[in-house]
């Protein structure tokens, strides 16, 4: 059985958390939506630039240069939780590559170490490029606009004026130009791989649920990256413009718009979360359908307020710790459901003592605590599945939507729904991982 570890951030507020590397996690803020809206904060030290400076436009520039700073905290922040997943992905793309290598050695098929290595290998360069090199970027490139727009407040001083004109014009904008021009040869590259995704899940998935929900899918990624590509090299090209015609300004309105719209359909629409990957489980195209309708059942059920029958539905004795605990590993939600438990005050003291700050949690010791403790951790898995279980199982449905769509478009093979085989793509402990 896989192990959850957890660790307390701090002491003093009790924040627990997973540790670092635990899984991939889909912890984009809404705030990094504005990050373009950063990149106009100069507007006012370029359109006024002259001397001695108007004081609306001073209040205009101290407005703009304070709302790019407080972006840029927010860009870095997050760039801190992308290099997370970076090294996540890193690890386990090492661990895949040695598992490949492996089964060459042995004569033996590469066919699911291959699917999984593609899909990797994707959620590696947008994570690098779409959060963290954005983060890094236009972050950077936030300071930069904030630094010479307050200076630009001071003009009257000729050598001021002449730092704010190079921090607030091309030298500022810069980094914003060349994130846009790397993004969008990337979004050209995901839109065109789901596209034939799609395209393959069409010829091979005919009369299957499963069908909808991999064209639903694609779609919505082939929309972020439709739009989120020509929005940054279109941004990129205005803020460049920007530093010396004052029309620029007003082509970064639809692109502080769209940027936005990008970052929720993001959130609420395409991206997901995931344990580390099981490489142990056989794999095929009949499996992995069943497993998405499946995903895409339970995840009605709950959302329909149908949770406690889809409950006794799914798990065969809801009385059993050891048939529900099965049933959390096995639909990847162990990890979270153990970081709820020490959140709970009322079921933290009897997993830990108050002042500890690590505890390590697994299922082996869940069931040797006493049997009216073991009804608390049942009481508590019922509350988890209601509350939290639509939303794990949206994200479970579009990483196996991920997994479908890539099997697909680089196997040509027919799935034949009598099988009785197939997959599951299921957790392991990251530390057993390699």
């Amino acid at each position: 059985m896989p192990v959850s570890n957890l660790s307390v951030e701090s002491a003093r507020k009790r924040a627990w958390a997973y540790p670092q590397g635990l899984r991939l996690e889909h912890n984009l803020h809404w705030a990094i939506g504005l990050l373009e809206l950063a990149n106009a904060g100069d507007f006012a030290a370029n359109i006024w630039n002259d001397t001695p400076v108007p004081v609306y436009a001073i209040v205009f520039m101290a407005i703009g240069a304070t709302a790019a700073g407080v972006l840029s905290i927010f860009a870095f922040r997050d760039a801190s939780k992308a290099w997370h997943n970076v090294k996540f992905l890193r690890r386990q793309r090492r661990g895949l590559q040695y598992h490949k290598n492996q089964l060459l050695e042995e004569a033996q098929s590469t066919q699911q170490v291959d699917v999984f290595l593609d899909i990797t290998q994707r959620e590696l360069y947008t994570e690098v490029i779409n959060r963290w090199g954005m983060d890094i970027l236009m972050g950077g490139g936030a300071i930069l606009i904030c630094v010479g727009t307050y200076f630009a407040m001071a003009g009257a001083n000729h050598k001021i004026w002449l730092a704010s004109n190079i921090l607030s014009g091309y030298v500022g904008n810069a980094p914003i130009a060349l994130y846009g021009l790397v993004n969008s040869f990337w979004a050209v590259v995901m839109w065109r791989r789901k596209h034939s995704h799609s395209t393959a899940a069409k010829k091979q998935l005919q009369g299957t649920v499963a069908l909808g929900i991999v064209k639903k899918y694609c779609f919505s990624v082939e929309l972020f990256f439709g739009m989120n590509g020509p929005t940054t090299l279109i941004g990129g090209v205005a803020s460049m413009l920007a530093a010396t015609q004052w029309w620029a300004y007003v082509i970064l309105i639809p692109v502080i718009i769209s940027s936005f719209f990008c970052n929720y359909w993001w959130r609420k629409r395409a991206g997901y979360d995931r344990p580390y990957l099981d490489l142990q489980t056989n794999m095929d195209a009949a499996g992995l359908v069943r497993a998405l309708e499946s995903a895409a059942e339970i995840r009605r059920a709950i959302q329909k307020g149908e949770a406690s029958d889809a409950w006794r539905q799914l798990v065969s004795d809801t009385g059993s710790l050891l048939t529900v605990l099965d049933f959390l590993v096995g639909h990847g939600m162990f990890e979270t459901f153990a970081l709820r438990l020490v959140e709970d005050p009322c079921v933290r003291v009897i997993l830990c003592d108050e002042a500890m700050n690590r505890v390590d949690i697994d299922v082996a010791g869940l069931l040797v605590l006493p049997d009216h403790h073991q009804a608390t951790i049942l009481d508590a898995a019922g509350q988890f599945i209601r509350k939290e279980g639509p939303k794990h199982f949206e994200h479970r449905q579009r990483f196996i939507a991920e997994v479908l769509g890539t099997y697909v478009s680089k196997f040509d093979t027919e799935p034949d729904p009598r099988e009785d085989e197939g997959p599951v793509v299921t957790q392991v402990d990251p530390s057993q991982a390699e």
